[in-house]
């Protein structure tokens, strides 16, 4: 099934990307013109001197010098340098920097023909009057009519290169921006729908992009939400078929096992001989045994409490561990309570939260050696609150780690009993679930089984 945007043109990424490289070219043509058109304002209204402004201004002073006997740097036409030496080459005023001076003492104490030196954009000129040798240098470059900018920038043509670079970079970064947040966008889309199925959360309509190349990857997608829906809904009708059959054969052993315990316990107060008796009682234990197996399947396949609701947690822990010393007395067992910066409600039913917590604390006390102690802490990590279980008991072993979930799992007889069935924890992962939480099972690195119950803080 082809779903087409809701608006837009469909391009393919091909396009997407020339029409960008497009946008960038005719940026880039506005920028450079744009910056000849302030360069040009800028000498229009005398804001830029031109490049040879300052010689024409020298060679029409240079004119006007015949019959001078003497040059004073006011004569000197101004955006020039200067240096004034006598006949005998003793430096009388000057405004040239040390490295500048040196080179015009050179030139004044030549006696080789040549009156101009160029070094690039600087040239040197030197002339004499009766009494004096006068060189100035001046540059071939533009610079600010004011002289507030030239303090500032110096070099007006590096200044103004600066400027187009700036102008440039600014504009690259500007077009690259906006059209990272158009395939930004894009992409969220793109990843909204993938952390949807991933969540399993179904219930949406798979929105297309304005890319082709995103658009067929949207299209498997939206396959795949079409797959995994029937594949969710065929499974939560087997789940439930499961349940209703479960829940059935459990109630049609009940009745005739309660009439074989009934009959066992009748048996037992009547005269017997010790044979009879004890076969008697062989009867009447595996009898109340198959019946305590019955009562798990009926807790499995019993409907789920709803998530809604809150809970005190601090009472309840409070609560499970009375619990804990309490199922524990014979085996004179303690409980340590550790709670952390925890909330005064979580968003969850207390039933269901007492369900898990009972099952968990009924294994925990099962494996727990004479005079050990149970550990019941709870911590908020992130948004999730995190209730830990830890006994003393021998731990699980590789394969409860994987298994001991399941429904039905038996331990391995380290963790055995004749009265356990492998409930108790399968009951308490599919509460957890239901609730938006997860159980992790591990071994603790002293010793004993670690059972962790984490629960979002909202929902």
């Amino acid at each position: 099934m082809e779903i087409k945007p809701k608006t837009g043109k469909v391009i393919s990424i091909n396009r997407f990307f020339l029409i960008f490289l497009t946008h960038a070219v005719l940026t880039l043509i506005g920028t450079a013109l744009l910056w000849a058109v302030l360069l040009s304002a800028a000498s229009i209204f005398h804001v830029l001197v031109p490049a040879n402004a300052v010689e024409r201004s020298i060679s029409a002073w240079c004119e006007t010098l015949d019959g001078h006997s003497t040059i004073t740097p006011e004569e000197i036409p101004s955006g020039a340098d200067y240096a004034i030496f006598d006949k005998k080459g003793v430096l009388m005023q000057t405004n040239l920097k040390e490295d500048e001076l040196k080179s015009a003492r050179k030139m004044a104490s030549q006696n080789i023909p040549g009156d101009i030196k160029r070094s690039g954009t600087y040239i040197s000129l030197r002339l004499f009057t009766d009494s004096q040798c006068v060189i100035v240098s001046y540059r071939l470059a533009a610079r600010f009519s004011s002289p507030l900018l030239r303090r500032i920038f110096p070099n007006a043509e590096l200044f103004f290169f600066l400027l187009l670079l700036f102008m440039i970079i600014a504009d690259m970064i500007l077009i690259s921006v906006r059209y990272a947040r158009k395939l930004n966008r894009e992409l969220q889309k793109l990843a909204a729908a993938a952390d949807r199925i991933l969540q399993q959360t179904l219930a949406f309509e798979v929105e297309k992009t304005r890319l082709l190349e995103f658009n067929q990857i949207m299209d498997s997608l939206e396959h795949l939400k079409a797959d995994l829906q029937c594949s969710l809904e065929e499974q939560w009708a087997m789940e439930q078929r499961k349940k209703r059959q479960l829940t059935a054969l459990a109630h049609d052993i009940k009745t005739p096992l309660s009439i074989v315990t009934g009959n066992a316990e009748l048996l037992l107060e009547t005269e017997q001989t010790g044979e009879q008796r004890e076969y008697s009682g062989f009867i009447l234990s595996h009898a109340r045994q198959i019946q305590r197996y019955v009562t798990g399947m009926l807790e499995i396949a019993r409907p789920a409490d709803s998530p809604k609701g809150r809970c005190e947690i601090r009472k309840l822990l409070s609560e499970t561990a009375e619990n804990i010393e309490s199922l524990g007395k014979k085996k004179r067992l303690s409980c340590v309570l550790t709670a952390e910066n925890l909330p005064d409600t979580l968003p969850v039913s207390k039933d269901g939260l007492c369900r898990i917590l009972n099952n968990l604390i009924d294994n925990a006390v099962q494996y727990s050696p004479e005079g050990g102690t149970v550990f019941l802490s709870a911590h908020v990590r992130g948004a999730m609150l995190q209730i830990c279980i830890k006994d003393q008991g021998d731990g699980f072993s590789g394969e409860a780690l994987l298994l001991a979930a399941d429904e039905f799992y038996r331990a391995d007889p380290s963790r055995g009993s004749k009265e356990h069935f492998g409930l108790g924890l399968s009951i308490a992962k599919q509460i957890a679930t239901e609730l938006g939480g997860t159980i992790l099972l591990e071994n603790a690195p002293e010793k004993g089984a670690l059972v962790t119950v984490s629960l979002p803080l909202s929902r």
